[in-house]
């Protein structure tokens, strides 16, 4: 699709060229007839460094980049930390209260191509500039650091974003909320974030009236030992764990999703309770061992009756499922205990497909 992309702008570059110099045929002639604006609407579908690219084009595309609802960039794409700053800056700064669709950061690897430890502190201050004055729908904010060094907090003005539709974190902070409203909200992505405690990740979601799709990797310092996942519009759930098993502390995930429809969970270190019986789930893929050791067999206490509730719990939860995806270490641990079960297992009726 990258390949596609640039074949594309480099096309669109060409028929500038052509026009600039008066040899362009049909096809191009009707590009220089396009407005500004619908130039800028094709440009939204390429990578921020190749749509500067145009602005040595001619006269007209000289600052067209600059209005493009998009920002996509990463910081190994810059030569220093300092051509980042003043770049980010220059473009939150033109057309300042014009809306801004679209925010991508990435800064993977960043040690490994600036010398010392780059300052953060820009990237609050854009994210204020994109939540208070440019009406950004989409937010992704990666920062990779190696270890768990989480020095970039998010600033709290995220939590009552009015025009935020995505919300995509990796590798950051996030601060304590007063209050959470995020009316517009219908996509979350946190990958290996830190959170004050586990009343700030469900009030997180609490505040999204209108979640439908919600994905989390944990992180071993995450702080979030119940993950309370709690909405009347959520469609799609996803949790992976890590592999940290040194760093491995139980958790507990209690779902209250009456409109889930996908549930993928890859968590190892899980107590998982299902409030409410998921009537609308269609498809699940569970991969867990129910908080349960890899190393010896005979620790699966056919006497643990908690431990049978939860799994016959579980069972329960996504009994009306219709796609389902087990691992085979998720069904031996449930043969294991059934073995030891006096009371019928629960039957999935609506089942017509079922891989391991």
């Amino acid at each position: 699709m990258e390949e596609d992309a640039e074949n594309h702008l480099i096309l669109l570059a060409n028929c500038a060229v052509a026009n600039q110099i008066g040899q362009s045929d049909r096809s191009c002639s009707r590009l220089s007839e396009l407005p500004d604006s619908l130039l800028c609407e094709v440009l939204v579908y390429f990578r921020t460094k190749d749509v500067v690219k145009t602005s040595v084009l001619s006269k007209r595309w000289r600052n067209l980049w600059k209005f493009v609802p998009r920002l996509d960039l990463g910081y190994g794409e810059f030569p220093d930390y300092e051509a980042v700053v003043s770049f980010v800056d220059r473009f939150l700064g033109f057309e300042s209260d014009s809306k801004l669709r679209e925010f991508k950061l990435k800064s993977e690897s960043l040690e490994l191509k600036f010398d010392g430890e780059p300052e953060v502190a820009h990237v609050p201050r854009w994210i204020n500039t994109l939540v208070l004055n440019r009406q950004v729908e989409h937010l992704k904010v990666v920062e990779r650091r190696v270890p768990y060094n989480k020095n970039l907090k998010i600033p709290s003005t995220v939590y009552t974003c009015e025009s935020l539709v995505t919300l995509k974190l990796c590798d950051v902070l996030l601060p304590d909320p007063s209050s959470v409203s995020l009316p517009r909200v219908k996509t979350i992505k946190l990958k290996a974030l830190a959170f004050a405690n586990d009343r700030n990740f469900e009030m997180l979601i609490s505040g999204c009236p209108v979640l439908e799709s919600l994905y989390v990797k944990r992180c071993p310092w995450n702080n979030v030992y119940v993950f309370r996942v709690r909405s009347q519009s959520l469609l799609s759930f996803t949790l992976v764990g890590h592999d940290d098993y040194e760093m491995a502390a139980d958790i507990d995930v209690v779902i209250d999703a009456p409109k889930l429809e996908y549930l993928e969970l890859f968590e190892d270190q899980t107590t998982l309770s299902i409030v409410n019986n998921l009537e609308s789930l269609v498809k699940v893929d569970i991969d867990t061992r129910f908080n349960l050791p890899y190393q010896n067999r005979d620790v699966l206490d056919p006497d643990d009756v908690p431990k049978r509730k939860i799994i016959r719990d579980f069972l329960m939860g996504i009994s009306n499922v219709r796609d389902m995806v087990i691992s085979s270490d998720t069904l031996e641990i449930i043969y294991d205990f059934w073995r030891f079960e006096q009371n019928p297992i629960p039957l999935l009726h609506q089942l017509v497909f079922l891989a391991c």
